[in-house]
């Protein structure tokens, strides 16, 4: 029994001892902090869009729009602008509507989209313009420009070369109007130098007399040109037209009158030629004179009196001898009618001397014996 009991308190020092190896409590952990939830931010509100940008908006729009459509740019680059143009028409559409988000969408799309295209669309139209300049100035050239207008030929000149420093330069637009007033310049000096040919023949054939208004009035649109070209090139243009306008009528004029004039003269060889039966007395040369008379006249009658006046000369030269030749040849016969009445008259009178020397004279008296 000792031993029993010597085990029990064995294994209860063995328990107690283990209970005390063993690890102390853990430290309490400290209390988690409350979750705060912060609120959402709030949307903000939508700012006000305001109706006087829009407006500037719509305008800044309308002036692309207006410089797009003068360069030709509908026809030239018609997809890039009719895109431009829908959404400038629906900006415009809800601008009138005051549907402000939508216009400002649209508008806002439109402007930039108007800015590219007259930005390329001017560069393509600034070259068009420089090679439209270089062809009216062989136009000029062509009228003799060098030697009939020369100071007028200089300006021309130094405006295009203006023109092309813009162009190069990169300004378009400088220089797309640059070019519209270089072009004006030399269509100027091609018209005067075509009024001055055209006053040197109306000087030679001395017409001038015959229209002295438009005469004047022509030398004096002439004179006017090479004082206005550089500053006004305009009204340049129109005094040059002017002058050539001027001094073709008075060369139509004198034209017309001289044809005129040349018609009545062999109108006259014509009718005196009938008169004396030439058409039948010389039936060929009539023939020929009659179809140049007839190809001046046809000339007359459709306004080409430059070429119907040697039409007519000629016809004229035509009937005069077409006359001369029948009147020699009724002359002729008329002498030969008349040698052949005088050689019967004096037939006659030899043969009555002949019967009164032989005595068979007839009795004319009528006494019967």
């Amino acid at each position: 029994m000792t031993l029993r009991r010597v085990s029990i308190i064995a294994l209860a020092v063995l328990v107690f001892l283990s209970a005390c190896a063993t690890k102390p409590p853990a430290a309490p952990q400290p209390e988690p902090e409350p979750q705060v939830v912060q609120p959402e931010p709030a949307t903000p509100a939508t700012p006000e869009i305001s109706r006087d940008e829009l407006e500037a908006l719509n305008a800044r729009v309308v002036a692309l729009r207006k410089d797009a459509f003068e360069l030709g740019l509908k026809d030239s680059m018609a997809d890039e602008y009719a895109a431009a143009d829908a959404r400038y028409v629906a900006g415009k559409t809800a601008l009138d509507a005051d549907d402000r988000p939508t216009a400002k969408t649209e508008l806002t799309a439109a402007e930039p989209m108007f800015a590219d295209l007259v930005s390329k669309g001017g560069l393509a139209v600034a070259n068009s313009r420089k090679a439209d300049a270089g062809a009216a100035r062989d136009r000029a050239m062509a009228a003799n420009a060098e030697s009939a207008s020369p100071d007028a030929l200089r300006t021309s000149d130094t405006m295009l070369a203006a023109a092309d420093a813009l162009l190069a330069a990169g300004d378009a637009r400088g220089a797309i109007a640059a070019y519209a007033r270089t072009i004006a310049a030399y269509d100027a000096t091609e018209k005067r130098s075509s009024a001055i040919k055209t006053r040197d023949r109306v000087d030679e054939l001395d017409f001038g007399p015959l229209d002295a208004g438009n005469y004047a009035l022509a030398g004096q649109k002439l004179d006017a040109v090479d004082g206005m070209l550089a500053t006004n090139t305009a009204d340049a243009q129109d005094a040059a037209a002017e002058s050539l306008l001027r001094y073709r009528l008075v060369l139509a004029t004198g034209w017309e009158l001289t044809a005129g004039k040349r018609r009545d003269d062999a109108a006259r060889y014509k009718t005196d030629s009938e008169n004396i039966k030439a058409q039948v007395a010389v039936k060929t040369a009539y023939a020929e004179a009659k179809a140049a008379w007839d190809m001046a006249v046809a000339a007359a009658a459709a306004g080409d009196n430059e070429a119907a006046v040697p039409l007519f000369e000629k016809a004229e030269a035509m009937f005069k001898a077409v006359y001369q030749e029948a009147a020699d040849k009724r002359a002729a016969a008329e002498a030969a009618i008349q040698a052949a009445n005088e050689k019967t008259a004096q037939s006659e009178g030899v043969a009555q001397q002949g019967d009164e020397q032989l005595g068979t004279t007839p009795d004319t008296t009528g006494t019967k014996e």
